[in-house]
């Protein structure tokens, strides 16, 4: 999903959407931010979206890898496809941990916050 400006919401801060696709779910958040710092941030955030996928894809299959090999000196298929398995979940673990941090700083960086609905 790749994030939009919205909606002015007062004089100096506007709303931020997530592109409407047939998979949004409905509980999308929607966030705030200054209008002279939208248009930056939102460039920003999607280009290290691109980034984060490739990274969380790489970690998965380098870890996998990893996994499988390290396994494959017992002579077992079942213990190599289970350190495979192991490596995939794992890998994609730490990518998914690292996507998270570094777009959690990119919104403390901006000082982009959560609407909340009432």
């Amino acid at each position: 999903m790749r994030l939009q400006i919205g909606p002015s919401i007062d004089n100096n801060k506007v709303r931020l959407d997530f592109r409407k696709s047939p998979v949004k779910p409905d509980n999308v958040p929607s966030y705030e931010i200054e209008k002279s710092k939208a248009d930056e941030f939102v460039r920003k955030y999607n280009s290290q979206e691109k980034n984060l996928v490739i990274l969380t894809i790489l970690s998965a299959a380098v870890c996998a890898i990893l996994g499988m090999f390290a396994s494959s000196h017992k002579n077992s298929i079942i213990k190599t496809v289970m350190g495979l398995a192991g490596g995939t979940i794992v890998g994609t673990g730490i990518g998914i941990g690292i996507s998270s941090y570094k777009k959690n700083h990119l919104m403390d960086e901006y000082n982009v916050n959560e609407i909340h609905k009432k």
